[in-house]
């Protein structure tokens, strides 16, 4: 079940992580797990939380987004890829709010080179 666990997270390789790991907090159990993932996983070479923003409009009012995360990893075939990841319940994929910001995050990774994906209890676990 997705809840309001929050803290601090310190990363065991921090060599592998984008941006201040002093400064690195998650805000559900799903995204500590996920953090623990990108930490020890050999695939991930690199990854960020909440490092960059993405501006959207809703309802007529300008908003920023951050995604949850950022990864670059190495798929089987030896080639690289960055993604942005957002870790949602499956239930608020239907949120309009949510629909709107991940249009974006689409959009900013296209132009990016990367891939967006929404990763969900189904992917999780």
């Amino acid at each position: 079940m997705f809840n309001n666990f929050k803290g601090r997270f310190t990363p065991k390789n921090p060599d592998k992580y984008h941006g201040n790991v002093n400064q690195i907090i998650y805000r559900s159990s799903w995204e500590r797990l996920f953090m623990v993932y990108c930490d020890k996983s050999p695939n991930i070479t690199q990854w960020s939380s909440e490092e960059f923003k993405i501006p959207y409009i809703f309802e007529g009012k300008n908003r920023t987004y951050y995604p949850d995360f950022w990864i670059e990893m190495i798929d089987y075939e030896g080639l690289r890829h960055s993604k942005i990841i957002e870790i949602k319940p499956h239930y608020q994929k239907k949120w309009k709010i949510n629909k709107v910001k991940w249009a974006e995050a689409r959009k900013f990774a296209d132009i990016n080179f990367m891939s967006f994906e929404v990763f969900t209890e189904k992917e999780l676990f």
